[in-house]
């Protein structure tokens, strides 16, 4: 009979091995979870930037075919983009240096809510006035 018992003992995997066996497993498993969801929220981000920077840039070329007129934006929203919006202003351009010049800057900003948080992007044109 002691014979038995050893044999048995030996022949299979204790409690204690599986245990840790799936303790590690289970980490292995979170982290590689944890990676997948940043890379996708990663590459959600830069989907909305591009798409900020497209309609912007297209904002502001409508702007100067317009030959830069228009009333400012406040908070319009884009029709092509859902929970994309638009500001534009339009002021006097003052130079750091050199103080007010006869020129004018218009600033497109577009907005959108991306987890919880509020995103921008702008760009300026700053044109001469006649």
């Amino acid at each position: 009979m002691p014979r038995w018992n050893k044999k048995s003992s030996r022949s299979g995997f204790a409690l204690i091995e599986v245990l840790i066996a799936v303790t590690i497993l289970s980490i292995i498993l979170l982290s590689i979870y944890s990676g997948i969801s940043t890379s996708i929220n990663v590459m959600s981000g830069a989907k909305n930037y591009t798409r900020a920077m497209i309609i912007a840039k297209s904002k502001m070329n409508e702007f100067i075919d317009s030959k830069m007129r228009g009333t400012d934006l406040n908070h319009e929203p884009v029709e092509e983009y859902e929970n994309f919006f638009i500001n534009r202003v339009t002021q006097r351009f003052e130079h750091p240096l050199l103080g007010p010049l006869p020129a004018k800057e218009t600033e497109i900003t577009v907005t959108w809510r991306e987890n919880d948080r509020e995103k921008e992007y702008s760009i300026s044109y700053i044109y001469p006035t006649n």
